[in-house]
């Protein structure tokens, strides 16, 4: 850390990472130095418009003693830091209006980030888009797309975990908090971001410390977008966060896509309004989104990860049943009432089916061909 980068961190503590504070008590000296050596004098009158808290926290932290406990515990914890003046601040999250004074980090540093693609979507995600969210962003980071996620639940889980699906010691994702550093939101997902901080980078621009408030997220958002050249909704309800994320990155000139989903599915209705909108470009396959930035790419198919099984290897109920969820999703009673055959048959044929991945089951015994686990090639 250097001089000037340590000063930076003492502004953005007394300023709790308001950037425009920030900025205001910034420009109203010719150096930070000069600030610093004001508030530690008590020089009250030397900043201007600023509240008695902030100008509390200014005075408190302008000294050597305190910026040194700061720093080694950020040193202590592995934390590093990276400001607008830094060489590793992320050059595309420059370009936003707003951008973050100071960003908290664990992990790889952030300079150097190739092909950012932002995956975003609702919290209470379906199975579908869980499903998605993992095969796309592990499909994007196989082609050498960083993936861009808020490390929350829902589909910014099952992103993350795509991202780490991959081989290798590292992973290409950046996970944004919307808390501190040192906090883990939502809890149970303490496992994931041992694993994003070891193989890839946990980024915030939260004082540590900071709790997952409601309004934090939706300042979170931009820096998601900032971050990325493109975003992916995967699934967004009438009234989802991800909407803020869209608008970010709209504002900020990215690129955005959209999934699209069934007209009937609630957990759709932005999504599918997105794209009848013309904001986002609906994609089927990773393909879509690589065209946009590559200059050649081999197209794949969405089911392209999928193990390849053929149909008349099967045996004959096995494929009797498969046939009939071609069609559509079933509960077991249709399945028995069309295939004419004995209850103990058909279960044991389904829990067979399920565990090798040829189907899946939804709530109320009702089954459907799982797609992203097998492709069944038909017979000619």
């Amino acid at each position: 850390m250097t001089k000037e980068e340590r000063l930076w961190l003492w502004l953005n503590y007394a300023t709790e990472h308001n950037t425009k504070a920030f900025h205001r008590i910034k420009n109203t000296f010719d150096t930070l130095e000069e600030a610093y050596e004001c508030a530690q004098k008590g020089e009250k009158g030397a900043f201007l418009d600023i509240s008695e808290q902030t100008y509390g926290k200014l005075k408190d932290a302008a000294n050597d003693k305190f910026m040194d406990r700061y720093t080694g515990w950020l040193d202590r914890h592995k934390v590093g830091i990276t400001t607008l003046i830094s060489n590793d601040y992320p050059a595309l999250l420059k370009e936003i209006p707003d951008p973050p004074t100071l960003l908290f980090y664990k992990g790889r540093p952030l300079c150097d980030i190739e092909l950012p693609i932002a995956v975003v979507g609702t919290r209470k995600c379906t199975e579908y888009g869980r499903d998605i969210a993992r095969l796309f962003s592990r499909q994007l980071a196989e082609n050498g797309a960083t993936i861009v996620t808020g490390l929350a639940g829902g589909i910014d889980t099952h992103a993350a975990l795509g991202a780490m699906d991959i081989d290798g010691k590292e992973a290409p994702i950046i996970g944004v908090l919307g808390c501190g550093i040192d906090v883990v939101y939502p809890a149970n997902n303490e496992l994931l971001f041992e694993g994003v901080e070891e193989r890839g980078t946990i980024v915030t621009e939260y004082l540590p410390k900071t709790q997952p408030l409601k309004q934090n997220f939706p300042i979170r958002n931009r820096i998601i977008s900032g971050l990325s050249m493109g975003v992916l909704v995967v699934e967004a309800g009438e009234r989802s966060g991800t909407s803020i994320t869209v608008s970010s990155a709209l504002e900020q000139g990215r690129d955005v896509f959209a999934v699209p989903g069934r007209i009937t599915d609630p957990m759709s209705v932005s999504v599918n309004r997105l794209i009848q909108q013309g904001a986002a470009k609906p994609v089927f396959s990773v393909t879509d989104i690589l065209n946009e930035y590559l200059d050649s790419v081999t197209d794949m198919p969405y089911n392209a990860i999928a193990k390849q099984v053929a149909l008349s290897s099967l045996g004959e109920m096995e494929r009797q049943v498969y046939l009939q969820l071609r069609q559509g999703e079933k509960n077991v009673d249709e399945l028995a009432d069309n295939l004419m055959c004995r209850a103990s048959v058909l279960n044991s044929t389904l829990t067979s089916m399920e565990f090798v991945g040829l189907i899946k089951q939804h709530a109320g015994k009702v089954f459907a061909c799982d797609t992203i686990k097998t492709n069944v090639l038909m017979d000619e």
